[in-house]
Parts: C-alpha cells; sequence; structure tokens
C-alpha cells in the first residue's frame, strides 16, 4: 500500500512516466518542502527538537517513495550498528562490506533482472551501501572513534537531504550539521544558489522528457533504425546517449538543492557546494573520457577510489586496482550483463587515453591542426564514445547491446584498439621525470 497511489498515476499517466519515477521525483518536491521548512523554522531551535522533525521527515520520505519497503533501508543501518556493537571491529569491518554489498545484490537479483532497470527500494539502497561501507572504515581508521547510538545510525541512514538519490555523504558531516557546527553560526547558506541548482535540475528533467521523444530506446531496435545510413545511426546512437543522462543530471541537481537550503553542503570559506555531484560545464565541454569522469557522480567516484582504488594496493598494480574498482562499481549498479561491459570499455578507453596523450604522432598532428578544430574533433570523439559505452548501460542484455553494436559495426572498439596500436608505435621515449616516478 502507497500514499495518494490513485493521484500518482493519473499525474504519471499524464506525463508519460512510470509511477514510480512519477514519486521518486514527488519524493524530491517533499524534500524541496522540508528542507526549506527547516531554513525558515528549525534551524534556531533546539537540537532535540530540530532531530527529532528531521528523522520524522526522513521517515515519512522513505515511506512516501517506497511504502514499507523502505524497511530494508533500516535493515542496513540496525545491520550495521549491531556488528560494529556485538563484534571486534577488525571482524566488524570486513562483514559490514560483505552484509552491505550483500544486501544490495540480493535485492537486485529479485527486483531488477527485468527487461529494464526498474525504481524501487534498491535506488536508495545503493547509496545507503556506500554510506554504511565508508562509515564502518571511517570507524576503524580513526583512532579513538565511538560507535554513535543505534537511533544516530538511522538518522544518517534515512537522513532526507540525502536519502533518495544522494548525494552521497559521510557521517562526520551529518554529524556535524547535527550538532551545529557544520558551518559557523554567523554563516547564512545563500538560498540563491539552492534556487539556482533547482532550476538546473527541472531544466534537465524537462529537457529529459523533451528530447527523449524525439530519441528513443525503442527506435534503436527497430528496423527502420537498421536502415538508416551508418553515419546517422552512430549520431543517433550519440544524440540519445547523451540525452539519456539528462535525467540523472535532473535529479542529483534537485536533490543537491535541498541540501544548499540548509547549508548541509558547506565546505569551509564561505563555500557551500561541498556536495556537488556533476559538474555540468566541463561534462558538456568535455573534450576527454577523463573529464567525463572527473565531473559526474562526483561523490561516489571519490568515495570508490578513497574506500576501494586505494585499499587495493596490496595488488602491486595501478591497472589491478583500476580493474577491481571498476568492478565493484559495475556490481554495485546491478547484476545486469550491460553495466560489466561499460565499465570494461571504459578501462580499455581510459588505456587507449591515458597513452595517447604521450603519442608522438598525435602531438604532430595537435601542433598542425587548427586549435578550434583539434578541440572539436576531441569533444565529437568523447560525445561519441561516451554514448557507444552507455549503451550496455541503458539496454542491459546481451543480445540486444550485440544487435546494436553490430549495426554500428563494434566502430568505437575498433577505432580504440586502432590507437591503441599506434600508441605503441608512436610512444614518446621517457624523460628523466618519468623514470622518476
Amino acid at each position: 500500500m502507497s500514499l495518494f497511489g490513485d493521484q500518482i498515476s493519473e499525474l504519471s499517466a499524464a506525463l508519460g512516466v512510470e509511477n514510480e519515477a512519477a514519486r521518486l521525483v514527488l519524493g524530491l518536491v517533499l524534500c524541496q518542502v522540508f528542507a526549506l521548512f527547516y531554513r525558515a523554522v528549525l534551524a534556531g531551535l533546539p537540537d532535540a527538537v530540530r532531530y527529532s522533525a528531521i528523522f520524522l521527515a526522513s521517515i515519512f520520505v522513505g515511506y512516501f517513495v517506497y511504502g514499507w519497503y523502505f524497511l530494508h533501508h533500516a535493515f542496513s543501518g540496525i545491520g550495521f550498528w549491531l556488528m560494529f556493537r556485538v563484534l571486534k571491529w577488525e571482524v566488524a569491518l570486513p562483514l559490514n562490506f560483505l552484509y552491505q554489498l550483500g544486501y544490495l545484490v540480493v535485492g537486485y537479483y529479485f527486483n531488477n533482472m527485468v527487461p529494464g532497470y526498474a525504481i524501487n527500494w534498491t535506488t536508495s539502497q545503493a547509496l545507503i551501501t556506500l554510506k554504511m561501507i565508508g562509515f564502518g572504515f571511517d570507524l576503524n581508521d580513526k583512532k579513538g572513534s565511538k560507535l554513535p547510538s543505534v537511533v544516530d545510525v538511522l538518522g544518517y541512514t534515512f537522513f532526507f537531504g540525502t536519502y533518495i538519490v544522494g548525494p552521497l555523504d559521510t557521517y562526520t558531516r551529518y554529524e556535524a550539521f547535527m550538532e551545529g557546527t557544520l558551518f559557523p553560526k554567523t554563516h547564512n547558506p545563500p538560498l540563491s544558489m539552492g534556487i539556482k541548482r533547482l532550476c538546473s535540475g527541472i531544466a534537465y528533467i524537462l529537457m529529459s522528457l523533451i528530447t527523449l521523444s524525439y530519441f528513443t530506446t525503442e527506435f534503436l531496435l527497430t528496423e527502420d533504425f537498421q536502415k538508416m545510413n551508418f553515419v546517422f545511426r552512430l549520431l543517433y546512437v550519440t544524440c540519445w546517449g547523451h540525452c539519456s543522462l539528462y535525467k540523472y543530471l535532473g535529479v542529483w541537481c534537485i536533490a543537491e538543492s535541498s541540501c544548499m537550503y540548509m547549508g548541509y553542503t558547506y565546505r569551509g570559506e564561505d563555500k557551500w557546494d561541498g556536495l556537488r555531484n556533476v559538474a555540468t560545464t566541463s561534462f558538456h565541454m568535455a573534450t576527454q573520457l577523463q573529464h567525463i569522469i572527473d565531473s559526474w557522480n562526483i561523490n561516489t567516484n571519490q568515495w570508490c577510489v578513497k574506500y576501494v582504488y586505494k585499499r587495493c594496493r596490496f595488488l602491486g598494480s595501478k591497472s589491478a586496482s583500476q580493474v577491481m574498482t571498476l568492478g565493484f562499481l559495475a556490481l554495485w549498479h546491478g547484476l545486469h550483463f550491460g553495466y560489466f561491459l561499460c565499465f570494461l570499455q571504459e578501462f580499455f578507453y581510459m588505456f587507449m587515453e591515458r597513452d595517447a596523450t604521450k603519442n608522438l604522432l598525435f602531438q604532430k598532428l595537435g601542433a598542425v591542426l587548427p586549435s578550434f578544430l583539434t578541440t572539436f574533433v576531441l569533444w565529437l570523439y568523447t560525445k561519441v564514445f561516451l554514448s557507444f559505452a552507455l549503451v550496455g548501460f541503458e539496454l542491459y542484455h546481451y543480445s540486444v547491446i550485440m544487435r546494436l553494436y553490430q549495426s554500428l559495426y563494434f566502430i568505437c572498439p575498433i577505432i580504440a584498439s586502432i590507437v591503441v596500436a599506434l600508441n605503441l608505435v608512436f610512444k614518446a621515449p621517457k624523460t628523466d621525470a618519468d623514470k622518476v616516478h
């Protein structure tokens, strides 16, 4: 049973979206309301009142979006607390990692093994998994750490500002916010910054609805698409892939704006973008795939570097650490074949791109060609390769993905393989600085 089921069904039918998507967006609207209410009324009240109000609002958001399935998220928080309360922390740490990731994977198995992606309780569970794993590492790493109460852990788990789609935060930030020490009391979070981020989010949601009505996933699988000229097929997939990301940009910006209203995004020196999850300008203007990685899902990428990549140093290889990190990310996203194929391509393309910067042939071409032409070619390359990899992310299943890739003649992996070969042939000699590193 869910709140306002009939009304939300009518709204989703009118907008042409799924009930779950409409409920998730409305949940983000609720977070906006609660955040503004906190700013206007609760911010100056005693800690006990603020905590109680935030906790109740968070539980309401969880129930509104997921119904009683929100209790799965409580099991993550309670399980975390019990392990670190009962067991030695050196035992609780790996057990917590397995429990949180295992709970998520089992949830995927029973919920997401369907033809496409489904919004359900695993949507927020994915973020909570990272929060609880990171929290465990932080507790274990910091000497003299004390385990918070189970109520505090659940408060962090369900905090409405970051609960539905992020942004990913740490318990340290949450604790400082609840204690009123995150930012100086003389500092007032700028409302205009949050509203600006909200407007960006709304714009991206509208762009997603409009552009994906023209560049549809269904059309990619039709005979009409197959009959198109190859160049037009490639350009269509490029536009489709880029437009498919607008929905993520939209919900991330809206969620971030709620945190901005409350000052939850404070990062010192009167800066309020400490939880920025996407650098929109850098993302759209990227001329390297590395630029995309650096500007997209920033908090999750930073989390993976800190808690996975750097903790794989025992492997003795940066490439091995990168493979483990990308494998973790693929599994974290779900069990579909397409996720693993997408991150496998990321590894290969980044390997190609990294060595291409040392390619003498490309360096000479860059010196001869006009700078605007070089920039445009690199910008186009980034868009094409990104969208090609995203096919796995959006189509999920082997047979469907391979059918589309065949229609594109596997153009991106073939080009990448040729560039890798050229990188070996025209590799610049190592300098003394390279030898030192």
